[in-house]
């Protein structure tokens, strides 16, 4: 290959990498959908992996993520880091894991061997809580302002701790 061939191939494969990140970047924020359904948070019962009730008024924060999620769903898996890591860069936001599991055993076991120490992990006991939402599938997540109202939604995987969507959250 001449020099000119050689340049024109790294151009063209510069321009690429980068249309593939507008892409990816784009699409993952058109993944969000903006509701304007009256689902508040504060109104539902939370359960830790012990059946011990918890409180949402008691965790005040700017911004609370629900995600609805299994052990065997395998986008779900794939976008718990991201949720772990975006409560490293972005410390105002609350992250609420709610296993969708039939046996609470393969939810503690996931993260167990995950090791995933900035999510807080609910079970969702009897599916009381995926009664009071929409789910087509899995993950499904909700975001909630510190109001505890929901005001988007996302039905599949989304890059979390990306700078665009931390970007996007500040807006609200």
């Amino acid at each position: 290959m001449n020099s000119i061939s050689s340049k024109f191939f790294l151009v063209l494969l510069f321009f690429i990498i980068i249309l593939k990140s507008v892409t990816v970047w784009s699409s993952n924020l058109d993944k969000i959908k903006i509701i304007e359904e009256n689902i508040f948070l504060n109104n539902l019962d939370f359960f830790d992996y012990e059946q011990n009730p918890i409180k949402i008024l008691d965790k005040k924060t700017n911004y609370y993520i629900l995600n609805f999620w299994a052990s065997w769903c395998t986008p779900c898996i794939k976008e718990m880091s991201s949720l772990n890591n975006l409560k490293k860069k972005f410390p105002t936001v609350k992250i609420l894991t709610i296993s969708q599991d039939a046996d609470i055993e393969d939810a503690k076991k996931f993260f167990n061997k995950n090791k995933y120490k900035n999510l807080e992990k609910y079970y969702d006991f009897k599916k009381k809580i995926a009664k009071n939402f929409s789910l087509r599938g899995l993950p499904t997540t909700f975001i909630f302002n510190k109001n505890y109202k929901a005001f988007a939604k996302v039905e599949g995987l989304v890059e979390w701790e990306s700078d665009q969507f931390i970007e996007w959250l500040k807006e609200f």
